[in-house]
């Protein structure tokens, strides 16, 4: 149990030592591009390190994010964990969104069970978006990659017409609905920032997702389906079933995403194009920890900081925000890969030690 435990410390220690290198290392390429972009790069470079944390409001900003950054990656990682690679989360959150709004619009809105409700209906929705692409993967071979996609863009345009046609207030050229009763709108955890309900819900999810991959049967059947499909058939498990139920149940998790987003003290109601692709982002967060649950918070912790700095120092001095796209890029290219240190090998050898092989375990995310 001990050689267990050590084993797991040096595990999360390598790996934590990892993505802090590759973050810092990011950093300095990200300090390269400022130098080359700006006129005062010494500002630039502080408002990207510091600005997140200037005020209760961009701290409220930054923890919005977090939230929404966590919910994204777990539903990422729950499918990465079953080797299913759907992209569907985007849209899974649109149809979340626009269910937990009609909620909200409805008389329901304006009791006492409007926020649990809407979260309730955005899940039901989300989950059945889910649905769609794992059956048809398993019962006509369809690839879960282009359907999710497909499906995507049929969420997004279709919530968007809906929105310009039928939900905003007739007259207005508005592009969004009017805004919701304050009884389905997420109470503030921090009065006069976006510090919400969101966060809470994020959390909860993370230990649900955990408790479901580590401690029931159903999470070790899946984990199983994704470690070796064929040894689980031969194990007797139903593989397929375990696939659609694990895109099936994180596209719950992107419906709830949804409801965080139109039932948030950012937003209080559905609006075009409301998610700002920060769905699709999970794909980074789940990469870069590895699919694993507990590990999510902790990215999305970093990354969210890194995405608002770099959001506030596109609007505070004349660096551009699409830093933030080599920032992501370099971060993917050092961690998701089998980043080590240079060097690490000559000098383990010079040490006289064997270099420590690589586990099973190790090697899958």
């Amino acid at each position: 149990m001990s050689s267990l435990s050590s084993h797991r410390r040096d595990v999360f220690l390598r790996e934590l030592g990892r993505a802090g290198t590759a973050l810092a290392i990011a950093l300095i390429i990200a300090l390269v591009v400022i130098f080359a972009t700006s006129s005062d790069p010494a500002k630039a470079f502080t408002t990207l390190l510091t600005a997140p944390l200037s005020s209760n409001r961009t701290m409220g900003l930054w923890i919005d994010d977090v939230a929404k950054l966590i919910l994204t990656g777990l539903a990422f990682s729950l499918v990465f964990q079953a080797r299913q690679f759907s992209m569907g989360v985007q849209g899974q959150v649109y149809m979340g969104g626009l269910f937990a709004a009609l909620v909200a619009m409805s008389p329901m809105g304006a009791t006492p069970l409007a926020i649990p409700l809407g979260m309730l209906a955005g899940m039901i929705a989300g989950s059945v978006y889910g649905l769609i692409p794992g059956y048809a993967k398993a019962r006509f071979g369809a690839s879960e990659i282009v359907s999710s996609l497909m499906l995507n863009y049929i969420a997004i345009l279709v919530v968007n017409y809906l929105i310009r046609a039928h939900l905003a207030p007739p007259g207005t050229g508005q592009l969004m609905t009017a805004k919701f009763p304050d009884t389905a709108i997420f109470p503030a955890i921090l009065p006069g920032t976006r510090f919400d309900l969101g966060i809470v819900i994020a959390v909860v999810a993370t230990f649900a997702v955990w408790f479901l991959l580590y401690r029931t049967n159903w999470g070790l059947k899946l984990r199983l389906v994704g470690h070796n499909p064929k040894f689980a058939e031969y194990a007797g498990i139903r593989a397929k079933f375990i696939m659609v139920s694990a895109m099936t149940v994180a596209g719950a998790i992107g419906g709830l995403l949804g409801s965080v987003f139109v039932q948030g003290r950012a937003f209080g109601n559905l609006a075009q194009n409301f998610d700002g692709n920060l769905a699709f982002e999970g794909i980074l967060i789940a990469i870069v920890a590895r699919s694993r649950p507990l590990a999510v918070p902790f990215v999305a912790l970093a990354y969210g900081y890194l995405r608002q700095g770099a959001q506030l120092m596109g609007i505070r001095t004349d660096v551009p925000t699409e830093m933030i796209s080599v920032v992501q890029a370099i971060i993917i290219l050092l961690v998701a890969s089998s980043f080590t240190l240079p060097g690490k090998t000559l000098f383990t050898r010079l040490m006289g030690r064997r270099p420590a092989p690589v586990t099973a375990s190790e090697a899958t995310p």
